[in-house]
C-alpha cells in the first residue's frame, strides 16, 4: 500500500512542478511594426443604365423557381403558401 501511496504522491508532485513551470513562463517580446499612413480613398461614379422593361414569361430565381407577379390576397397561416388570384 506504501508503494501506491508513494506512486500517487510523486505523480502529484510531478504535476504539480509541471504546471507552475508552464504557468511561470515569460512572454515574448511584442513586435511594434511602423505603417505609413494610407491616403484617403477617393470616390469613384459610375453609370449604370438600368432596365426597366418587364422580361416576357415567368421571372425565375437564384434556384430555379418561378417568382410570382402578385402578392397572396388570402392570408397566410400556419408557414403554408397563399393563393394568388
Amino acid at each position: 500500500m506504501r508503494s501506491r501511496s508513494l506512486t500517487a504522491a510523486r505523480l502529484t508532485a510531478g504535476l504539480t512542478a509541471l504546471c507552475l513551470m508552464a504557468a511561470c513562463q515569460t512572454q515574448a517580446e511584442p513586435v511594434y511594426e511602423v505603417v505609413p499612413h494610407k491616403a484617403a480613398d477617393v470616390p469613384v461614379s459610375v453609370v449604370v443604365a438600368l432596365e426597366t422593361t418587364e422580361p416576357d414569361g415567368p421571372v425565375t430565381n437564384q434556384w430555379g423557381g418561378i417568382t410570382p407577379e402578385a402578392k397572396p390576397t388570402k392570408p397566410v397561416e400556419n408557414g403554408s403558401l397563399g393563393e394568388i388570384e
